[in-house]
């Protein structure tokens, strides 16, 4: 899978949805790991060239390999997870 948005995704991980207030558009709150910050955006500004499905099938496959990752972590004690490690676009295999 090539991403549209692929600077985004290199430096930014959606965690939470929401309306905005008038209903228009939608709110995200985005954790930028590099900066070890959390903000919240307008969809709108960080959607670039995708389509709102393909924004939120993008967070959901990246947010299911963070979590095949953080489940591998419990059983080494120097485990390290990195958001945007390699393969975190990808689907993930049944290991």
């Amino acid at each position: 899978m090539t991403d549209k948005n692929q600077v985004y995704w290199t430096y930014n991980l959606p965690l939470q949805v929401w309306p905005d207030e008038d209903g228009k558009d939608a709110r995200i709150l985005n954790y930028m790991p590099r900066k070890e910050c959390v903000i919240d955006v307008s969809l709108s500004e960080v959607i670039g060239s995708q389509s709102r499905d393909e924004f939120f099938e993008s967070a959901a496959l990246r947010l299911e390999n963070l979590a095949r990752l953080m489940r591998a972590c419990k059983n080494d004690s120097k485990a390290v997870v990195y958001y945007h490690d390699a393969g975190m676009e990808t689907e993930p295999t049944n290991d």
